[in-house]
């Protein structure tokens, strides 16, 4: 049996060519056996079939919308932060494999690196009070782990409601966490399906940043980054205007909150090391442990873009 997802292109297959017109309603109540009225019974019995087996399909508990074709696809966003109602854009999770920033000159496109969840909280461990989330990029990491932090205690579909010390929504209970090298707590791995996988810290549930912590806290090494991209501006790999645009993110970035912020573009920021972590950006402030208002980051970057 063909899959759920196959059903419109058969669909289309099936009753394409048939042009509801005075003619064909003309020549099926003549009940003429002319070829277009044999046709039009074949497809009428075939599509009633292949109704029937959706809705049986339905009531066995099979998902009640069909996957989405690709050009139509859609993407939850879910910004860290407090989720947002309804949050999605109409743009695609980049390819699941190494991400490299370069500048082409071209204006660059959204690219969203944050995994999307089947439920309500998307992919997540959360370790000492702080939540990280599951990346796309890499797919595998194999090298660069520093120091295992612990062990998963409780793997729950509802993390904000358990107050062990290692959560997870995504990560098997039993599984080991760890620091990511170079990364100054901005990211920690861990086995996800057997596979070791990387997740970036940001906030959830209402919760962001940590005691005394500040932006640089949430992003690692500022002097470590290869590479920015803002998505509808441009890239920038030059490294003395990557440190002058890292400086002014860092020393006039001012906390808004811990909430989030539903939005189609996104910075990302590529390391030495090779990976990648995304804020959310919507106009002057950007989301990723928090939602941080920056002006002069966003001015300057744009400057820095040849035009």
């Amino acid at each position: 049996m063909k899959e759920l997802k196959q059903l419109p292109g058969i669909c289309d297959e099936l009753l394409g060519g048939l042009n509801a017109s005075p003619e064909l309603l003309t020549r099926v109540l003549a009940g003429k056996p002319t070829k277009t009225r044999r046709t039009l019974a074949v497809r009428r019995v075939t599509a009633f079939a292949l109704s029937a087996a959706m809705v049986l399909g339905l009531m066995l508990g099979l998902p009640a919308v069909l996957k989405l074709r690709q050009d139509d696809q859609v993407i939850m966003t879910q910004a860290a932060g407090d989720l947002p109602e309804g949050g999605r854009t109409a743009a695609f999770d980049v390819p699941r494999g190494s991400i490299k920033l370069v500048n082409t000159g071209a204006v660059p496109g959204y690219q969203g690196v944050w995994a999307s969840g089947s439920g309500a909280n998307f992919p997540l461990v959360r370790v000492q009070g702080k939540y990280y989330r599951l990346l796309t990029n890499p797919t595998s990491f194999g090298d660069g782990m520093g120091s295992a932090l612990g062990q998963v205690a409780v793997n729950t579909s509802e993390p904000a409601l358990d107050t062990s010390d290692i959560v997870s929504n995504v990560v098997a209970q039993g599984e080991t966490v760890y620091e990511v090298s170079g990364m100054g707590g901005a990211a920690v791995a861990a086995k996800v399906d057997d596979v070791m996988r990387v997740f970036q810290r940001v906030s959830f549930s209402g919760r962001a940043l940590v005691g005394s912590e500040s932006l640089s806290s949430t992003l690692g090494q500022a002097g470590a980054v290869k590479a920015l991209q803002l998505s509808g501006v441009g890239t920038v790999t030059d490294p003395a205007t990557i440190s002058s645009l890292m400086g002014a993110l860092l020393n006039n970035a001012a906390y808004q909150g811990s909430g989030s912020r539903t939005t189609s573009q996104a910075l990302l920021i590529e390391y030495g090391n090779g990976l990648v972590l995304q804020m959310a950006v919507k106009g002057n402030s950007l989301s990723a442990c928090g939602t941080w208002a920056c002006p002069e980051f966003i001015e300057a970057f744009a400057a820095a873009v040849p035009q």
